[in-house]
């Protein structure tokens, strides 16, 4: 959900002037609207219709308030020509509005809608992001209306069944071509294929965020990566001491080193994927007299989360945009245990898998509670060792 190359949330009045002088045409991602009517059930449906194509295609920006130049037939040009503004009396309530009336009539929900207000010239400028679609495409059901809608540069469209069929198909390969990736690249990590020969593998620990556009055949351009100061986002997991940083044929990667022995890095691909490396995850303790390699239920939520939520700043930092896929990976987890500090500081029963593959998560934005999103996830953790969940407080 960009415009000008900002996000939607960070737009300001000369923005939105620029776009008026500069003559900016409407496009597939970017539609003008001289008025917001929502009163009566065929303005709702037509409204409906708009978000949906941008949603089913690669999101964009409404913006309500402009008005386009004509052609000599008196048609919209697409092209803006001034400021007219629309009535907003009360901007939370309309903000409320706007939302439940697509969350309502929208299959699957569209509920991740960015809207933002401008005073642009003293006149109202209402602009709205929708983001790309999760994966499904939606439909609207507004009054058992049942249509899914696409965009153009000339505008919306209404899906035939034959496009419909084709889409329900690219979900299908995304989530194929995500686990494909993920497995095909673990494999070569473990087999000291790629990043580096020193690196440890056992106990292996990976974290995958994938975003939704890594098919698009999209080349970050990492050439400033040091003066924008990333590694800063990208201190390896675990890592207990310095780390450094490094150019490879994949990207930008960070790392920690002991004796020689590279046991943590990061990794961000030149397509937008993020992949968090460590062999950390394990701890050595004693127990019964014999020495066991054990999850600390205290420090693996927490940790994960942090690392997550750290490796988004770095995605934001270049503009990519979720939806994103979040896949996490444990090896080299048989006969090992979790030390439960959640029950008195006991051991848990012996991890039976030794590759666990956990099922791929999707979050739909930077603000998403990611713990809520993984509360599922860990609890599998939990399950594979006999117990029925997990039960770290996460701090606020």
């Amino acid at each position: 959900m960009h415009l000008l190359e900002k996000r939607v949330s960070e737009l300001k009045p000369e923005d939105i002037i620029r776009l008026i002088e500069n003559k900016e045409p409407e496009n597939k991602t970017l539609d003008y609207k001289r008025e917001l009517k929502l009163e009566q059930d065929k303005e709702k449906k037509e409204f409906l219709f708009d978000i949906t194509s941008f949603y089913n295609t690669d999101g964009g920006c409404l913006i309500y308030g402009i008005e386009e130049s004509k052609d000599d037939k008196g048609q919209n040009t697409g092209i803006p020509e001034g400021i007219v503004g629309v009535q907003i009396s009360n901007y939370d309530k309309l903000t409320q509005k706007i939302e439940d009336i697509v969350r309502a009539n929208t299959e699957p929900s569209i509920s991740n809608l960015v809207l933002k207000s401008l005073l642009v010239e003293e006149k109202n400028i209402l602009i709205i992001g929708i983001p790309k679609s999760l994966g499904l495409p939606t439909m609207v059901i507004f009054n058992q209306t049942n249509k899914f809608y696409k965009r153009q540069n000339k505008g919306k469209y209404l899906v035939d069944v034959y496009e419909l069929n084709h889409m329900f198909i690219q979900n299908q390969l995304l989530k194929e071509n995500v686990e494909k990736f993920r497995r095909h690249r673990i494999e070569q990590v473990r087999g000291l294929k790629v990043f580096s020969p020193n690196l440890e593998t056992l106990g292996s620990y990976f974290i995958y965020i994938i975003p939704f556009g890594f098919q698009n055949e999209q080349v970050l351009d990492l050439s400033n990566a040091g003066e924008m100061k990333i590694e800063t986002n990208m201190k390896p997991m675990f890592a207990s001491g310095g780390y450094s940083k490094m150019f490879n044929v994949d990207g930008f990667a960070t790392f920690s080193t002991v004796q020689n022995k590279i046991d943590s890095y990061d990794q961000l691909f030149r397509n937008g994927i993020y992949e968090v490396y460590t062999t950390k995850l394990f701890e050595d303790r004693e127990f019964n007299g014999k020495k066991n390699r054990v999850i600390c239920d205290d420090t693996f939520i927490p940790d994960t989360l942090r690392k997550i939520n750290d490796s988004l700043k770095v995605l934001k930092k270049f503009k990519i945009e979720p939806p994103f896929v979040i896949c996490i990976s444990i090896h080299d987890a048989k006969g090992n245990k979790m030390f439960l500090k959640d029950k008195g500081s006991s051991y848990s029963e012996n991890f039976m898998t030794d590759d666990i593959y956990l099922p791929p998560i999707v979050i739909s934005a930077f603000n998403t509670n990611i713990y809520e999103k993984l509360k599922p996830i860990f609890d599998i953790v939990w399950q594979a060792v006999g117990e029925s969940k997990s039960k770290v407080p996460i701090p606020k």
